[in-house]
């Protein structure tokens, strides 16, 4: 059951219509994001490139930069250092590929998944000191290694690490916090206490991406992959669910309309094989499409083959590598369904159900799909989450939280029990002994505040609409808006009292609703993809079978429904349709 919450702002929408020569509901959804000023609010509608900051504003932007230069100049063998999901890809091949045309003696390292986990190991610096390398370049990982960057720097490697994930820190005497951040030549995170970057949150592709084009500049080259890279760093920010505000918005939505239109061999023959060749690529084919492709690389092989298929210059090779990267999706999806149902039932089953943070162990659950098997538990039960699996003599855990729990605060607060451990509010990475997973559970759950209101998921309702606000170019201006996604989620409608006309099933299963509607002498067609057993429970409360409604007999039902506004485009026409996110009675 889900709360339903109406936004509220203070500003005058009506005049921010009129001046934005916008209708009044979307005025009211740039004010309900916190934008209110006409500045911020072309900056929002129109995310221009040139609308990024400098690079230079970073912390040891300068150090950093000279580094590079000096180890591209000289010949001096750099490694990349990267990481196994989708960010880790992405701002990998941007760095390989920055560099090797610059002409430095480069290669790429990622870590197996399995053998090694995630980040910067001691085994891994050792191997690349043996391959000869002197300057290690991370990116999407290297906040943390403090161990591995001292040993890097003891074997005489010089350290760059880009990175967006939260340094450790400790407290003071009075609550302040202070970073603990390894002692590397040049460290570019704006997580950091003392860097003034603006935004603090993008990804390490998108990161790669504008340290790419500064070491390009001071190169005094031509940035020639200007384009293909904020693709690739388009697709990373999609698929890390960072902020989409503020810069990262400006690299998605001018991004994302380039993926299909760059030369990169890999893409094409990835886009292709997934059926999106022709599609205008948006931040769904980003996230749900070609993000899984790339990750289920690094979830069941190595993420190696995914930085070849988009650094190769050959057809027939890109079309191999991403014929494989498909099938890979395709295993992992059987897996990670089985899987979610394993996780479910354990819970259901168990006195797990009374906890109010589940850490869910299952030995039998690749640890590389224990992320995607957090998120889908969580959103089934709406608590934090950590399912934790077999890693050989350790175990291996991936969490996923709810918007009241800070779940690296937490896991910080139980470090004792782990071999290694990072990431973010929202999500984390972890190894430790068996022997200590009932403690972390018990640690979790003893330290947890979280109120039932906490743990009860809330729709937030931008505004109240009559049917006679809504229209085609409503749905227009507000498509517009996109891309959607995290701090900036499509927007969301309410309307009381609609009358239900007409009731049909869709779907392979017959199991998704389709609405007729209608309110203030309007009516459209609404669709409810997971509102089926709903809606089934309420007809049941009141001793009326479905199979009546489907048949034709229909009551005075009066419904509250929350939906957002799609386009139906058919035939090249084009119709309003309401995305029915739930509805009462």
């Amino acid at each position: 059951m889900s709360v339903w919450k109406l936004k509220r702002n203070k500003a005058d929408t009506v005049k921010m219509a009129s001046v934005l020569n916008i209708k009044e509901p979307v005025a009211c959804i740039l004010a309900n994001r916190g934008i209110g000023t006409y500045k911020a609010a072309m900056k929002f509608l129109l995310s221009p490139r040139d609308g990024l900051y400098d690079f230079e504003l970073f912390k040891d932007s300068e150090k950093a930069i000279d580094i590079i230069k000096k180890a591209v100049t000289n010949r001096l063998k750099i490694a990349v250092y990267g990481d196994y999901d989708v960010d880790g890809v992405m701002s990998t091949t941007i760095l390989y590929k920055a560099l090797k045309y610059l002409g430095a003696d480069v290669i790429f390292y990622l870590p197996h998944r399995q053998r090694e986990g995630y980040g910067m190991n001691i085994e891994a610096v050792r191997h690349l000191h043996e391959l000869g390398v002197k300057v290690i370049l991370t990116c999407d990982n290297g906040i943390a290694a403090i161990d591995e960057i001292g040993e890097a720097a003891r074997l005489g490697i010089v350290s760059v690490i880009i990175d967006h994930h939260e340094p450790k820190y400790e407290k003071g005497p009075n609550g302040e916090k202070f970073d603990i951040v390894p002692s590397s030549e040049a460290v570019i995170d704006a997580k950091q206490s003392k860097c003034q970057y603006p935004f603090k949150f993008l990804c390490a592709a998108g990161m790669s991406y504008k340290f790419a084009e500064a070491l390009f500049k001071s190169m005094n080259r031509s940035f020639v992959y200007d384009d293909e890279f904020m693709a690739f760093a388009a697709i990373a920010t999609v698929c890390d669910i960072v902020s989409l505000l503020d810069e990262n918005r400006i690299i998605v939505k001018n991004g994302l309309k380039l993926v299909s239109k760059i030369e990169n061999k890999g893409m094409k023959a990835l886009i292709k094989l997934t059926g999106l060749e022709g599609k205008e690529i948006n931040e769904y084919h980003a996230g749900f499409v070609i993000g899984p492709c790339v990750n289920a690389t690094g979830r069941l092989e190595s993420a190696e083959t995914a930085v070849k298929l988009f650094s190769t210059d050959n057809e027939e090779e890109a079309y191999s590598l991403a014929a494989e990267l498909v099938r890979l999706n395709a295993e992992r999806k059987d897996m990670t369904s089985k899987a979610v149902e394993e996780a479910i039932e354990a819970v259901n089953l168990t006195d797990l159900k009374n906890d109010k943070v589940l850490v869910i162990y299952n030995s039998q659950i690749h640890e590389s799909i224990a992320g995607i098997v957090a998120g889908k538990v969580k959103e089934a039960f709406y608590k934090p989450t950590i399912i934790i699996t077999d890693s050989g003599q350790l175990a291996k855990g991936s969490g996923r939280s709810i918007e009241a729990y800070n779940m690296f605060d937490e896991l910080l607060k139980c470090q004792e029990l782990f071999e290694k451990f990072g990431g973010h509010p929202m999500a984390a990475g972890l190894s430790l002994k068996k022997e200590n997973i009932d403690i972390l559970r018990k640690m979790l759950n003893n330290n947890c505040c979280l109120t039932v209101e906490d743990m009860t998921s809330v729709i937030r309702i931008d505004k109240q609409l009559g049917f006679d606000q809504i229209d085609i170019e409503l749905a227009l201006q507000l498509e517009s808006l996109s891309p959607f996604g995290k701090d900036c989620p499509p927007p969301v409608f309410g309307t009381k009292d609609v009358s239900l006309k007409r009731l049909s099933l869709m779907g392979k299963d017959k199991n998704m609703l389709r609405f007729t509607l209608s309110h203030n002498y309007k009516t459209f067609v609404g669709v409810s993809f997971s509102g089926y057993e709903k809606f089934c429970r309420i007809l049941n409360e009141r001793n009326i079978l479905i199979e009546n409604i489907l048949g034709g007999y229909m009551q005075d039902f009066k419904m509250d429904i929350v939906y957002g506004l799609n386009i139906n485009r058919y035939n090249g026409r084009e119709s309003v349709q309401l995305d029915i996110k739930d509805f009462r009675f």
